[in-house]
């Protein structure tokens, strides 16, 4: 089956909300999922790495949410570098591809987003720190973009994808209200008689 980007985006946000998170965090995961994956980077697969770990709670305790924290650096209430070669560090944050479109929208947008094993999130070296489990981040200032903005050109979820979709459809099913006979009493569904 192939997914629009539009579809995924959806996905992404009723998972996040079935995994317990805010409906605000679920938007902000909505919006990082479909941002990375028009820039070819994986984002439906940081995301399921990173609600697989949190509900069955194997990430590092001190670890920071993603979502949180791009959050908080796209409102302007966590710090960031201002000059360039100026340096903030994040500490720990659990799947840091998920912070990267919150890095990229930060004025003037030449905010990059570091982490051990490779600096750039379009070499091969992204998917070692990058994707799965926690890694130290910090936030550099540079004078070009981190993720140009010209990569923006991918519209539909690569097949390879499917078995994150199959992981995060179980998370939003949990958003799902199960029918009832009281429910179909009230006019939900076709009501006690089906006849189609």
């Amino acid at each position: 089956m192939s997914w629009s980007l539009g579809e995924t985006a959806a996905l992404a946000l009723k998972a996040t909300r079935g995994a317990g998170l805010s409906w605000g965090l679920a938007e902000e995961a909505a919006g990082a999922v479909f941002w990375l994956h028009q820039r070819g980077l994986p984002g439906i697969s940081a995301l399921c790495g990173y609600l697989e770990s949190r509900c069955v709670a194997t990430t590092d305790d001190d670890a920071a949410c993603p979502l949180v924290l791009g959050t908080a650096l796209s409102d302007g209430t966590h710090a960031v570098p201002e000059q360039v070669g100026e340096r903030i560090d994040l500490g720990t944050v659990s799947a840091p591809l998920l912070l990267l479109p919150f890095v990229a929208t930060i004025p003037p947008g030449t905010c990059w987003l570091t982490v051990p094993g490779g600096d750039d999130a379009a070499t091969d070296k992204w998917h070692s720190g990058w994707l799965r489990g926690s890694a130290p981040c910090q936030l550099r200032h540079s004078t070009a973009a981190q993720i140009a903005h010209t990569r923006a050109g991918q519209t539909r979820l690569p097949d390879q994808f499917a078995c994150c979709v199959d992981r995060l459809t179980g998370y939003a099913h949990r958003t799902y209200a199960p029918a009832t006979s009281q429910s179909r009493l009230a006019g939900a569904g076709a009501g006690l008689t089906d006849n189609d």
